[in-house]
């Protein structure tokens, strides 16, 4: 199972958008800012051990391919008992802090049978689906938006085992990496 989390393959074009669509006046955005993005009180990248991190999380864990789409959820990076960095995910009301919001689950064009295309070509096809994806749900455009684009993605095991996944769900989070708290649909933030 493979998990893309925050990374995400955003053509030139968007980026320059981006940048000149930060320019702008601080008005009364600011003040639903506060209300909507809040600083993590602890640091949520690799805690010793799952053990540890058990007393920790908040929310049920699932996997992420079971997230429907209006789900908020929070990721926890953790050690596994080889030492190796190690996900965990956890549905949690949208009401709670929580990482990011799946708003939407697409399905890969690639037909049943068809080989692994590979994670690249998987991001690049499921980036621009969410980014068609983006404003309908947000309610603003994605380069105007204080909110970021992030993909779960089929891994080759995936694609290619006995349920053959294709389906790539697209999240928002916050663009710096805050906490959000409520739900981000028509939210014109």
């Amino acid at each position: 199972m493979a998990l893309t989390v925050g990374r995400i393959w955003i053509p030139l074009v968007l980026a320059l958008a981006l940048a000149v669509a930060g320019c702008g006046d601080d008005g009364p955005e600011d003040t639903l800012l506060d209300e909507v993005f809040v600083v993590p009180t602890a640091e949520p990248d690799l805690l010793p051990a799952e053990e540890d991190l058990r007393d920790r999380f908040e929310g049920t864990v699932t996997d992420p391919y079971d997230l429907l789409v209006g789900t908020c959820f929070n990721q926890y990076t953790y050690l596994d008992r080889n030492d190796l960095p190690a996900q965990l995910t956890t549905a949690i009301g949208c009401t709670r802090p929580h990482n990011g919001q799946v708003y939407a689950i697409v399905s890969h064009e690639a037909p049943a049978g068809a080989p692994y295309p590979g994670e690249e070509a998987v991001d690049r096809w499921g980036v621009l689906q969410c980014y068609d994806r983006f404003e309908p749900f947000v309610g603003l455009v994605y380069e105007k938006s204080e909110l970021d684009i992030g993909l779960i993605t089929p891994s080759r095991t995936d694609w290619e085992g006995d349920g053959q996944l294709r389906s790539i769900s697209c999240y928002v989070f916050s663009r710096k990496r805050l906490l959000i708290v409520g739900t981000m649909e028509d939210i014109a933030l």
